[in-house]
């Protein structure tokens, strides 16, 4: 092989190793968090935006390359009952509709976004004002045979 054909296999494979080390820095650096967004990390979406790891939860959680954790700000699921108005001065409340609360304390209730069986009853039931003075759920026969036994297909 003559000098010349020697020296631009040499330039070639020079070149490609350079495309490939480039190509795996910045693979490197867009797995540890160096992806779009640059500087301090101060909110989940500037998180996801520069890369980190979002953990499938919810809410959705990002972990920054420094260890912080941001917890995704998810408005919360809402039953359409939920909010819609109040019976006799009580209304329903909670994530899953399965409370029923004085009307003045309906917004201010925090409750956690799950699902239990027993929480389909109380879509058919009655949210009122009860004998004792307090707001509760109307126990019919029909609401406490499907607190005794709820469905599970839900």
């Amino acid at each position: 092989m003559n000098k010349a054909l020697r020296i631009i296999v040499l330039l070639i494979i020079a070149a490609l190793l350079s495309f490939l080390a480039l190509f795996l820095a910045r693979v490197v650096i867009e797995t540890r968090g160096g992806g779009d967004f640059t500087g301090p990390v101060q909110s989940f979406e500037e998180c996801v935006a520069a890369g980190n790891p979002v953990m499938e939860s919810y809410p959705r959680q990002c972990r920054s390359a420094d260890g912080q954790l941001f917890v995704e700000d998810v408005p919360p699921v809402q039953d359409p009952r939920v909010g819609g108005g109040t019976f006799g001065g009580c209304a329903i409340a909670g994530c899953s509709g399965q409370l029923c609360v004085s009307a003045d304390m309906a917004s201010e209730i925090i409750t956690t976004c799950e699902w239990r069986p027993e929480y389909a009853c109380y879509q058919g039931a009655t949210c009122e004002m009860q004998e004792n003075g307090e707001c509760g759920w109307t126990q019919t026969p029909a609401l406490q045979q499907c607190l005794a036994n709820p469905p599970q297909d839900i």
